[in-house]
């Protein structure tokens, strides 16, 4: 299935799961079950589980279970489990991923990705932040890492928006135009 499906599948379960955990004030908890979760869906040898026949989706929910015991409540593990029953473990990836946009624009923040050829000074990100902030109007999660193949410059990712400042970016568009 392609990211598109998935998500429109993912996306009542995390509806509702997001529903019941601001019900209960339980957002943070949910979402740190939902990422562990998620990691575990993306497993190599759990990815292999899911997708074999022999395994029943039981034994897929006590793995998830077992793993997450120490997250899960009575809810977390009947939400497991009602996954598991509609065969729907593999999109635990996208549920935590839409759980945190659900949580995010509740509380009026963006998660910004900054990918920069070398790692930036406080001063910098603080600077960043606060146009960032200015021009989206939410509260900004800056999370920032470096590749090295850029050359130089940053880009900049938040939800659909992308700026590439980048040099390589600039190197290719001149390209193109030519």
């Amino acid at each position: 299935m392609n990211t598109g499906t998935m998500t429109s599948i993912a996306r009542p379960y995390a509806q509702a799961a997001f529903e019941y955990a601001t019900a209960k004030n339980a957002v943070a908890s949910w979402e740190t079950m939902l990422n562990g979760a998620a990691v575990l869906a993306q497993n190599k040898l759990m990815l292999e589980l899911l997708s074999s026949p022999e395994v029943t989706q039981n034994q897929l929910a006590d793995i998830f279970f077992d793993v997450l015991k120490s997250e899960l409540d009575t809810e977390k593990k009947n939400f497991i489990h009602l996954l598991a029953e509609y065969k729907r473990l593999a999109v635990l990836p996208d549920i935590a991923a839409l759980f945190t946009q659900y949580r995010q624009a509740q509380e009026k923040t963006v998660s910004v990705e900054v990918v920069s050829a070398t790692p930036l000074d406080e001063k910098y990100k603080q600077k960043l932040s606060k146009a960032l902030h200015q021009r989206l109007q939410r509260q900004i999660d800056l999370q920032c890492k470096t590749e090295k193949d850029l050359l130089g410059g940053i880009m900049i990712r938040a939800g659909d928006m992308v700026i590439d400042g980048t040099v390589r970016g600039k190197l290719i568009r001149l390209l193109d135009s030519l």
